[in-house]
């Protein structure tokens, strides 16, 4: 059992979190509300979750971002030291003509402001109410990359363990342009039949 941060409370947050409970994880939420405003999803999710500050959910070794995009730089920024920890990076660009950073696409913005992380791309292909893992038709496709190959073993490892069947796109330069909003695989939710 591991305890993972997740920096998020929305749909997406509380979705993850769900699941990787499930999956036999304990949690730390967070936002930038404070712990009080997730007592009662604190309490939906049960004992394996906590509430915490964003720097709190960031001291652990894989952390979940799951806010909305403007909001990236500053809960990244709660973290002093992100030196190998692995951040699974749900987030969202509303496409190229509203990156935060031109020269920094989609999640190559959080490898930017976490240069010692390893990033990975995850989940934001998926409509929150589709994050499901495991269907009755078979295992939901996760589709990732990143730059670490010893960390997206890891990340890999952790979704099949949430239900997932992950399917590795490369890196984030490479898969950055086939996950982010309007991309070709943006709003995909196929499923590997179970055999």
């Amino acid at each position: 059992m591991a305890t993972i941060g997740v920096i998020g409370s929305g749909h997406i947050g509380a979705t993850l979190a769900k699941q990787l409970i499930a999956a036999g994880n304990t949690v730390i939420m967070s936002n930038n509300h404070g712990p009080e405003s997730l007592s009662g999803l604190i309490k939906e999710l049960g004992p394996n979750a906590k509430a915490g500050t964003p720097a709190e959910a960031g001291k652990q070794p894989i952390v979940v971002l799951a806010v909305l995009r403007p909001g990236v730089a500053d809960v990244v920024a709660q973290t002093p030291d992100w030196t190998d920890k692995i951040i699974i990076d749900a987030t969202n660009e509303l496409g190229p003509d509203t990156y935060t950073d031109p020269a920094y696409p989609g999640s190559e913005l959080v490898a930017h402001l976490a240069p010692n992380a390893h990033v990975i791309k995850a989940f934001n292909t998926l409509f929150a109410r589709y994050m499901t893992g495991q269907t009755a038709a078979g295992k939901r496709v996760l589709f990732y990359g990143g730059d670490d190959a010893d960390s997206k073993q890891t990340a890999a490892t952790l979704f099949e363990k949430m239900g997932y069947a992950p399917v590795d796109l490369g890196t984030l330069k490479e898969a950055g342009p086939m996950m982010e909003f309007g991309a070709p695989l943006s709003g995909t939710h196929f499923i590997q039949p179970d055999e």
